[in-house]
């Protein structure tokens, strides 16, 4: 078995589980260990799959028929394909090329996107050469909102329930601070794949979806905090201090911008750095993403991107004393459509405290 870059072979795992480093420079983050283990590339590629918890993530795994108990498993599956990244696994009778599977240009399998996002389980009845051959980044997308990806005039959109994704990316473009882009989807988009009985349900519950573009490619993957952060521990380097030294700026704006948004879940999967293909080098922060579960309406929430455990306010504060972010921009904004009054105050509110340390 190997673990490919595309068309380079990274790393040999021989049949008794030994490992032989092939190009130790782009390995994936986790992996980069002179005495790397069977068990630590069985605990990458498990981690590369997306958790029970995530909606309708059952339904996704029991209509490929994959077990829901085994994430490395479905890893190996769907070849720890994913759009995050361009390191896959292939098996030793496997024959494709990267150009024959890899997901940025490849037709994905609609049936398991339809299931992603709706829940809406169409019973196929899959040969088992057809499973081996579907293309699907579902299994290797995570968080736990609905959500899948459509492609659409070439190019790739990750659809989802999340209407604070609108706000949030209002409120961070008059901040001037970088991040993904989100539009709400067009009903011929949403029609293509929900039911009438779903649409209602979304609308119903004062939701939304909502869509924006991969921001990887084939030339740039993503390594998560959480990666970066186990790369640290082989090296015994402290994690936080190593992420902001990569960019500080962007480090301190990201506390700034969670405590605005009173964001809940800025976890280790959520945030972190761009990688070059060719070198294996880290050249940046990804922009800030995943903003569905901010604007929470309770206080004192703790910072998850810190050393020390303190609260958001806390990290914003030190940031806000160091970088001296002009805060203006959303005193010149209306109130973004999304957010109810009370919602766009505490924005002010909290705006208006980091304006005065």
């Amino acid at each position: 078995m190997l673990l490919l870059l595309k068309n380079t072979p990274l790393l040999k795992i021989q049949d008794n589980g030994n490992c032989e480093i092939l190009d130790f420079d782009r390995l994936p983050f986790p992996l980069r260990n002179e005495k790397v283990t069977f068990v630590d590339f069985m605990e990458w590629a498990s981690n590369r799959t997306l958790s029970i918890g995530r909606s309708y993530a059952k339904e996704i795994l029991n209509a490929m028929r994959l077990p829901q108990s085994n994430r490395y498993a479905v890893c190996k599956a769907c070849r720890g394909l994913s759009l995050e990244d361009s390191y896959w696994i292939k098996q030793n009778e496997d024959d494709k090329t990267w150009e024959e599977v890899n997901l940025f240009q490849n037709p994905l399998s609609l049936f398991v996107t339809e299931i992603s996002l709706s829940g809406r389980t169409t019973h196929y009845q899959l040969e088992d050469s057809t499973r081996r051959n579907i293309h699907t980044p579902e299994l290797t997308t995570l968080g736990a909102s609905a959500k899948g990806w459509i492609r659409k005039d070439g190019s790739l959109y990750l659809h989802k329930v999340g209407k604070y994704e609108i706000p949030a990316d209002e409120i961070l473009s008059a901040l001037g601070i970088p991040h993904i882009h989100y539009e709400i989807s067009q009903k011929e988009e949403i029609d293509s794949y929900l039911s009438e009985e779903r649409k209602q349900w979304i609308e119903g519950v004062g939701e939304v979806i909502v869509n924006s573009g991969l921001f990887t490619s084939e030339s740039r993957s993503m390594v998560t905090f959480e990666e970066f952060k186990m790369f640290c521990e082989i090296y015994g380097l402290n994690a936080y201090q190593e992420a902001a030294r990569i960019d500080r700026p962007s480090y301190l704006k990201m506390q700034i911008a969670d405590y605005i948004l009173n964001n809940n879940d800025r976890h280790e999967q959520n945030w972190g750095f761009f990688m070059d293909n060719t070198s294996g080098k880290i050249t940046g922060y990804c922009p800030l993403f995943d903003h569905d579960h901010a604007f929470v309406n309770y206080d004192n929430v703790m910072s998850q991107t810190t050393e020390e455990p303190v609260l958001l306010y806390e990290a914003a504060a030190e940031a806000q004393r160091e970088i001296k972010l002009d805060l203006s921009g959303l005193t010149d904004m209306k109130r973004p459509q999304l957010l109810t009054e009370e919602q766009w105050t505490k924005v002010l509110e909290r705006a208006g405290k980091l304006e005065r340390v």
